[in-house]
Formats: C-alpha cells, sequence, structure tokens
C-alpha cells in the first residue's frame, strides 16, 4: 500500500494563476514532465461500475473512496499507466503498473484476462472489478497541467487548466477524437500535496490562510456530460 499524503484542492481564477506561477517557478523546480512552455498534457481515462459507484461516493461525501484510471502525459503516449487513487478524507495515495500500447487497447476492448497474470495489486484489482462488478472505463478527462516541486518535503504543486473531456468516446489513445470544455476558461484547479506539513515558505507563497479549499473531482466534473 502506498503512503498517505495530505491533498488540497481549490479553483483559481486567471489571476490567480499567473501571479501563483511567476512565484512558483522562482522558488521550486518544474515537474520532470514539464515541456518548454513548463506545462504538459495530461490524459486519463476513468473506470466505473455499472451503478456508478466511484461517482456517487464523490457526490454523497463517501469518506473513503477509490479510483481506478489509465493515464498518459503526452499525445504521443509515450509512457501509459494504470493506477488506483485512493481518498480518506484529505488524505490521498497512488498504486501503479505500467502498460503497453497494445495492453492498454485491450483492457479497453474487453480482453483483460492478461492482467490477473501481471504482479502489480492495481492489475489484479482491475481485472477482478471488470470480472465481478461490471467495471468499464467511462468517460476520457484532459487538461493541461503545470507542476512544481519541493523535494525536501515531498511538496508537489499543480495548476490543471483547460479540463475537457471526451463525452463517451472510449478512444483513450486517439488525440485526434473531438473534446468538449468542461469548466470555464478562467478557471483553474490548485493542488498541493505533501507529506507530513506544508513548509511555512510554500505556503506563504500559496497564501492557504486567504483561500477557500473546495471538493473538486475533474472526474465528476466530466461524468456531468455522460
Amino acid at each position: 500500500m502506498g503512503k498517505y499524503r495530505h491533498e488540497i484542492k481549490m479553483s483559481i481564477n486567471n489571476f490567480d494563476k499567473t501571479m501563483l506561477s511567476s512565484r512558483l517557478s522562482h522558488v521550486l523546480q518544474r515537474d520532470k514532465y514539464a515541456g518548454p512552455s513548463g506545462a504538459y498534457l495530461v490524459r486519463s481515462i476513468y473506470f466505473d461500475d455499472c451503478n456508478d459507484t466511484a461517482l456517487k461516493e464523490k457526490l454523497i461525501g463517501v469518506k473513503y473512496r477509490e479510483k481506478l484510471r489509465i493515464r498518459t502525459y503526452d499525445s504521443k503516449a509515450s509512457l501509459i499507466k494504470l493506477e488506483k487513487k485512493v481518498k480518506n478524507n484529505d488524505l490521498g495515495y497512488k498504486e501503479g503498473a505500467a502498460l503497453s500500447r497494445e495492453e492498454c487497447q485491450n483492457i479497453l476492448h474487453g480482453s483483460y484476462d492478461f492482467l490477473k497474470d501481471r504482479p502489480e495489486m492495481v492489475c489484479r484489482q482491475l481485472y477482478t472489478r471488470m470480472k465481478t462488478r461490471l467495471f468499464k472505463a467511462k468517460t476520457i478527462v484532459q487538461y493541461e497541467r503545470e507542476a512544481y516541486v519541493w523535494e525536501p518535503g515531498r511538496v508537489r504543486i499543480t495548476i490543471d487548466s483547460k479540463l475537457q473531456t471526451g463525452l463517451n468516446s472510449m478512444e483513450f489513445l486517439n488525440f485526434a477524437i473531438p473534446l468538449t470544455p468542461v469548466i470555464d476558461n478562467d478557471v483553474s484547479i490548485l493542488e498541493i500535496k505533501y507529506d507530513d506539513f506544508l513548509p511555512a515558505h510554500i505556503s506563504n507563497l500559496l497564501q492557504m490562510d486567504s483561500r477557500q479549499r473546495a471538493a473538486l473531482s475533474k472526474y465528476v466534473l466530466c461524468r456531468r456530460y455522460c
């Protein structure tokens, strides 16, 4: 099992985004995935059961929740990962396993038996849920991410914007499919993750005392459309 980390989310406007990007870039390192612009693409496809349990648990505020997704970080899908995201109140952790393009396509097209022979727990969990709970891919979630890290405290700060969904399309690896905007262009999602405490100099950069936390979920926002 992964180690639980603190997770804080809040929505910010374009003025906040510009201000925070400037501040953070002078103090923290850019994430390793960042391109020349300082940002990179994140595309995920989320799984849920026939009762939309993950969706409903988030909407009603269940404290302990799990979500399974496949994720990639560029339009070439050079890295593809199967991930389980676990949340318990404001704490969370992830488990993951690398997938090939063929494995990813096989899962999405219903040929997932190979997962039961993979050593990673997350693979066997997805196999079991697809076999017994009618788990299937529900929606594509895509956005642009700026990410900053402070290694001494394992602090990671992300600013996600241009949130889009693929509606009912399951063509996860087809980057030519049309996507639908989910939130206004003036809105971004700020996320702060850290282990035991958030250092004061980073909290001051973020002006944490003046910001309002929000129970945001990109998966839920995108499921409004399908």
